[in-house]
Parts: structure tokens; sequence; C-alpha cells
């Protein structure tokens, strides 16, 4: 089957290091690895691809004429209008690289990573009666109005509700958000639960460390936290909770993978505690994750209480996946990827001294930290790898074929009224 995988949103760079950027990757290869062909058209690549990498990537984005039209809007008027409107009108490069890998290489289905802005990659799909497989990972309207800045708002809200009532089937990482498609959308039937996926070849063998931090961290009791750096993660909670635990274990090490806007924070909290307490990594590539927390005794998810938890953190499946317990926040399906006592364990969110106490209750109890990492290495193998969700996906574009196809075939019934 020939699927063009749809990665619109112009703040996910394909070959980039965040973790969206990575899900991208991760599902596109799965999918390929099983058999088909994979095209992925993108407003924004950033750099080249991994070696290995079997789909083509075509980056429909880089447009002159549109570019300097985005820069006279933003002249003449506000930045975000001027972003919103350029993503708007990229619909039409869209619409002119399906048609032309149509054209020369003939697709059989659309799988789409929902943007605020994308609707292009629906409307060919209907227009060709292909299967069109949404995948929701957030409520970007909803997210990009509270964090950030939405000058067009009912022409995203639009677009959400468009885009969440036509597709064939809607994939989502995680049950929180079955409530805001209900809403949106008036649906119910046809949202099915994927959660996030790992590369497990990448961790079987992982890229070495480098040697300098090998040494440094060698008889520490070291805790890793993987991803952005932003408030919502829990960044001040986890600090409180490693003041907490430096005090009964001195020998207990922070090591942060990743970058963002509280790395500033994380800068102030290693000098005040003194060289030896914290390693900030800064970004990294993707392909270098595994060794880093080879290095690590626990990973940790310490989120605050946050009122809508629609997430399924592709950290914790890494850290599962390297062997670590985990310590995370008790939200959401949290209880679905951690198993309490079994895997890691849950605490309270936001709640910095449960946190301490349950790594302390870590360091101190080696056995069961083995114990521990053990069942999340093979739970991660038999639950979370990017082949297990790329054959529902695979499943849901054939459902979705088949459906459209019989309804295709079925003879017209023209009902005459005496």
């Amino acid at each position: 089957m020939r699927i063009a995988y749809i990665s619109s949103d112009r703040g996910i760079p394909v070959n980039g290091t965040k973790g969206a950027s990575i899900h991208v990757r991760g599902m596109a290869q799965a999918l390929a690895q099983r058999g088909h062909e994979v095209q992925i058209l993108t407003a924004r690549t950033d750099g080249e691809a991994p070696p290995g990498f079997l789909p083509h990537i075509i980056d429909f984005g880089f447009d002159r004429m549109l570019k300097q039209l985005r820069r006279d809007i933003r002249l003449n008027g506000s930045e975000s209008i001027g972003n919103e409107a350029y993503s708007l009108l990229l619909n039409t490069a869209l619409a002119q690289a399906l048609a032309g890998l149509d054209e020369r290489w003939g697709i059989d289905a659309i799988y789409e990573r929902y943007s605020l802005w994308s609707w292009s990659g629906l409307q060919f799909a209907r227009d060709r009666n292909l299967p069109f497989i949404l995948e929701v990972n957030a409520p970007l309207v909803k997210e990009q109005a509270t964090w950030r800045e939405l000058s067009l708002q009912p022409i995203a809200a639009g677009l959400e509700r468009l885009l969440m009532r036509e597709a064939d089937a809607i994939s989502v990482p995680a049950s929180g958000l079955r409530p805001h498609i209900e809403t949106v959308a008036e649906r119910r039937r046809g949202v099915h639960v994927l959660p996030n996926g790992v590369d497990l070849a990448l961790f079987r063998h992982p890229q070495p460390p480098p040697e300098a931090l090998r040494a440094r961290l060698q008889g520490r009791f070291v805790v890793a936290f993987l991803g952005s750096l932003k408030p919502w993660h829990g960044i001040e909670n986890l600090c409180r909770a490693f003041r907490k635990l430096r005090a009964r274990v001195p020998a207990a090490h922070l090591l942060v993978i990743g970058d963002g806007p509280m790395l500033g924070y994380l800068e102030k909290t290693a000098a005040e505690l003194g060289g030896d307490a914290i390693t900030l990594t800064g970004p990294v590539a993707h392909h270098a994750v595994p060794g880093l927390l080879a290095l690590a005794a626990v990973g940790v998810a310490p989120y605050p209480q946050l009122e809508d938890f629609y997430f399924c953190p592709l950290k914790v499946i890494e850290y599962l996946t390297a062997g670590l317990p985990v310590v995370a926040s008790d939200l959401g399906d949290m209880a679905k990827l951690v198993a309490h006592g079994r895997t890691g364990l849950l605490v309270p969110p936001g709640d910095a001294l449960a946190l301490a106490d349950a790594l302390i209750e870590l360091h101190d109890d080696p056995r069961q930290r083995a114990k521990l990492g053990e069942r999340a290495r093979r739970r991660a193998e038999e639950k979370h790898s990017w082949e297990v969700s790329a054959q529902r996906v695979e499943g849901l574009i054939f459902e979705a074929a088949v459906r459209r196809a019989t309804r295709a075939s079925k003879p017209a019934v023209m009902t005459v009224t005496p």
C-alpha cells in the first residue's frame, strides 16, 4: 500500500529531536518496515533523515512567494495573523504536492498528524474516495489559545471540527483525548487509543555515551529526566524533590536530557547545588538517548496537577525500554504505562515529598530496582514497539478502504413517490 503521511505543523521538524518529530519518524519507519511504501509530506524537515530511514520525505513548505506574503502580512498586521495566514495558504502547496505525488506514484491512503490549519489532505482523500486516518495528539485549538496566541480562532475551530467529523478513523495516544473529540465533533465511534511507541532496535544496541560523562557519573545514583523542559512537565517539582533526595543521598545526581524554556531555572538550581549535582546535556540526537539512559538508575516523569492530562509521554516508554524503573505522577493513562509496584512507582502529581520518598525507596533497595527495571523492559518490548502501533494503523486503513469500496460499489436507489 502507498501511504502519504502528512505532517503540516511547522513546529515539528521531521528530522528534529522533539518528541513529535520522533513520533512521526517512528510511525512512518514502522509502516515502511511492514512492507508499505511511505512518503512523508512536511512543511519542515531540519536536516537529513537518520541512517537507514526508509520513507521518502517531501518538503512542501519552502515557497518563496508564500514566505514573502507572510512577511508582508506580518509587517501590516500582527505576527500571529501572518503566521496563521501563511499556514492556511500552505494548503495550496500541500495540494500541489499531493497531486504531483499521486500522478507519478499513486496514493492509496492518507495518514495525517493533525495540525491547526491543514485541510488539503482531507480534501484530496475525499475527491479520490481514499481512506483518511487522522492522528490527534492534542486539542491544538485549546492549547494555542491558552498557551500562545490564536488570532483566527473561529477558522481553526471550524477546521478542527471538519477534520474530526470527516476522518474515517481517529487515533489518539491516550484516552484523555476522547472527551475532547466527542465534544468537538460529536463523535463517539471510530476513535482508537494507540499509545506512543519506541524503536526497540535503537535500545537493544545503544550508542556508547561520552566517556567523560560515564566517568563523572560512575558510582552515582543517577535520576534521569528526558524531554522538552517546559513548565507543565514538572521541572520545578523535580528540582524540589531532588533537593530532598540529595539531603538523604549525597551521591544522587540528576541527568537532564533535553532543552526548553526551563533550562535557565535548571542552570540556576545546578549552580546552587554545586557542580557534581546536575548534568544538563542540552538537545541531543535521538540515537544518543539510549546510551545516556543506560547511565541512569531511575527515570522520572514528575508532572504537576494538570486539569487535562491527555498525554502518552514518550519519555516514559523510553525509560521502560531502557530497563529503568519509572517514578511518575499518577495522572491520566499513566497507570496503564507504569504498573505501580511492578515496573515503577506512581506518586501524587505535584507532590515533591512523595516523589523524593519514592526515589529514596528505590535507592535503598537495589534488588527491587533491578526487578522493576527488568519487568519494565519486558513490558515495553511486548506492548510499546512502533511495530505494534503501525500494525494497528494498518488495520484502520484497511478497514476504511473496505468500507469506502463497499459504499462505492452499491447501486444507487431511486425512490419514486406516487
